[in-house]
């Protein structure tokens, strides 16, 4: 799969993150396959496993961040949305929404890894 190919699974604006990196088209590619090896998304899914809700806010709140700036906005609205269910006290949504974030971000970690 191409780098170009990867972004349209995902969804990725790309005009939009281009323009955040001032467009600067290799360090965005440098930065979007970077989020692979990132540490936001595996504690993410580790914290959800554990059903640790501070951990959870934590590290949610970072993958909100890292994802919204590189442009995963399914991922990046379903992280938010955790954190705004861990804050509230919402209980019965942190599962779902869990469930939700780990498979878009396993969607944007396997995309980013297959590209050539």
């Amino acid at each position: 799969m191409t780098f170009e190919q990867a972004l349209e699974k995902i969804g990725v604006n790309t005009e939009e993150v281009l323009a955040r990196f001032s467009g600067n088209e290799m360090l965005m590619k440098k930065f979007i396959l970077k989020f692979a090896e990132d540490k936001a998304f595996p504690d993410t899914k580790a914290a959800i496993a554990a059903g640790d809700k501070k951990a959870i806010e934590l590290s949610a709140h970072t993958l909100k961040g890292v994802s919204g700036n590189l442009g995963f906005t399914a991922l990046y609205e379903a992280s938010a949305a955790l954190v705004n269910a861990v804050r509230a006290g919402e209980d019965e949504k942190i599962q779902p929404l869990g469930e939700k974030v780990v498979a878009l971000g396993n969607d944007v970690v396997s995309a980013l890894l297959a590209v050539e």
